[in-house]
């Protein structure tokens, strides 16, 4: 069985499940997170405080949320106590790589899903200074780059350790470090960047 094969249905089977919906839907309201609680830029532009946090919230949340779903899946194997099994059908690391591409597709989803779940409130709220490019590239950039690398990260991170309660561990103290002690670290802060401001008046 090729990789492609096996990545459409760990895609299929990921799309069936509860905890996968779960994830996209929270992922696509993390948005208001940004607009409340979390905020991340200094400036009072409109689209600093309607584009950018929302998005970098999103980043934040989404990745944390898919950084869980990629550990849960990862563990479902040992959980179910069928590893030795799967492992004799499938090299573990073609099955390692198809889940890995999948969970990236459903990340895609939900960025596609969340960009256009917002844009219309985004465009009413922001009014005449709101463009539709920035926007997308905000999105694309702020959260779009964060959902693979916590994907990539607790898939690192079960590859090493495989246990779920050590992975999530390790995923959680490098979250934590980005959001706080390298919150000002361009280099390090890979969960949040470094954005302060988005303006109102030229692009980004």
């Amino acid at each position: 069985m090729n990789v492609l094969t096996l990545t459409a249905r760990e895609l299929g089977r990921l799309l069936r499940g509860r905890l996968t919906w779960l994830v996209l839907g929270l992922t696509a309201l993390s948005p208001a997170a940004g607009l409340t609680v979390l905020r991340f830029t200094a400036s009072e532009t409109m689209l600093s405080r309607c584009v950018a946090d929302p998005a970098l919230a999103a980043g934040v949340l989404g990745g944390l949320l898919f950084a869980l779903l990629t550990l849960w899946d990862s563990a479902r194997a040992p959980r179910s106590r069928v590893e030795v099994l799967t492992d004799a059908a499938v090299s573990p690391l073609t099955a390692a790589l198809a889940r890995l591409a999948a969970l990236l597709v459903t990340a895609a989803l939900a960025l596609v899903l969340t960009t256009l779940a917002w844009l219309p409130w985004t465009a009413y709220t922001v009014g005449s200074v709101f463009d539709g490019l920035d926007y997308l590239l905000a999105y694309g950039i702020l959260m779009g780059l964060a959902l693979p690398l916590c994907i990539l990260l607790a898939g690192a991170a079960w590859q090493f350790t495989r246990r779920f309660d050590l992975s999530l561990v390790l995923v959680a103290v490098l979250a934590a470090l980005s959001l706080t002690v390298w919150r000002g670290e361009w280099q390090l802060c890979w969960l949040n960047p470094c954005v302060w401001a988005l303006s109102d008046d030229f692009s980004n």
